[in-house]
């Protein structure tokens, strides 16, 4: 790696209940990440999103998927590898906003950082900056879903929900005491595998604020990558990195079997490099993809990402 950079891996959708919850129940804490912690542990940064509130007292919302998790899951969370999660997605607020303390409690106490989410809507918007060997990256999060089940309010817990002006505002203030923007988005089409107008939009915004890296969540599928280009820099949009963790309804789960970790290099000028290392949903768990599963994965990408403008050649993104 040059010197002056660091490694970030990012994954998408990490949901710690339902039939992931009795596997660990069984297995252990580690029984979710076994196949792929070396991946995480070995970046200088790991993100993902994370797509339950890990909570004890908060009761559940009335709603048709709802999640909650242990909030001792958190260490498990730790342990994989993970430096930073989004919170900022529809399911966070899925115990109120006593759940979402919890979770935010709970993270705090594993030194898991977050972006997305904080005491109230100016906090949730404010970025995580991440210093590693001196380069300060700055995350923002924001959902592009009002929570079903909770009134929201500017002043209480919140999480950050996507609007243009918002977007840009939050990105541009991150640029000021950064040298690398990461903004996240719970966005798009669940089982599209291309992105739409509104992902688009947003990403536009986030660029022209002055992000670097935009990382997407909330399809389950893997969409392609495009390059932006803003106040002379160059961004790289990955609109959704698709499940990592999660046990998809069973007629889902062929189609959300192909996923990836993202992983890139990142210096004062932004995204230096960057490719998919394919990886397997087995089981509501990932594994790295093996022989003609990887080769498969990877030419879906390449199609996905041609569609967008950009070259996706054995995995690399190609500026």
């Amino acid at each position: 790696m040059a010197k002056n950079s660091i490694s970030l891996v990012a994954v998408g959708d990490v949901l710690l209940d339902r039939g992931v919850a009795k596997q660990m129940q069984t297995h252990g804490c580690d029984w979710p990440f076994h196949n792929v912690a070396p991946a995480l542990r070995g970046a200088d940064i790991a993100f993902g999103n994370l797509e339950c509130p890990l909570a004890a007292r908060g009761q559940k919302v009335v709603k048709p998927f709802v999640f909650k998790a242990d909030p001792k899951a958190a260490a498990c969370l730790r342990g994989a590898g993970f430096d930073i999660l989004s919170l900022a997605n529809n399911h966070t607020l899925d115990c109120g906003r006593t759940g979402l303390v919890e979770t935010m409690d709970a993270l705090r106490g594993q030194h898991v950082q977050w972006c997305g989410a904080g005491e109230n809507r100016m906090a949730a918007e404010r970025a995580t900056v991440v210093t590693v060997r001196g380069l300060r990256v700055a995350f923002v999060g924001f959902c592009d879903f009002l929570p079903e089940g909770v009134f929201l309010n500017d002043d209480k817990p919140s999480i950050a929900l996507a609007d243009e002006e918002r977007v840009r505002s939050a990105v541009a203030a991150a640029r000021k005491n950064a040298d690398v923007v990461v903004a996240s988005f719970h966005w798009g089409a669940e089982y599209q595998n291309r992105p739409i107008e509104r992902q688009q939009t947003l990403a536009r915004a986030a660029v022209a604020g002055g992000a670097d890296l935009v990382l997407g969540h909330h399809p389950h599928v893997l969409q392609g990558a495009e390059w932006l280009t803003a106040h002379r820099r160059r961004a790289l949009v990955i609109y959704s990195l698709g499940n990592f963790v999660f046990d998809a309804p069973a007629r889902f789960v062929k189609a959300t079997a192909d996923t990836a970790i993202f992983r890139c290099t990142l210096d004062k000028s932004g995204v230096r490099s960057a490719e998919f290392l394919p990886v397997q949903i087995e089981n509501a768990r990932p594994r790295p993809a093996r022989g003609d599963e990887a080769k498969a994965a990877l030419q879906t990408l390449k199609k996905l990402c041609a569609e967008l403008g950009a070259r996706c050649e054995k995995g690399k993104v190609l500026p």
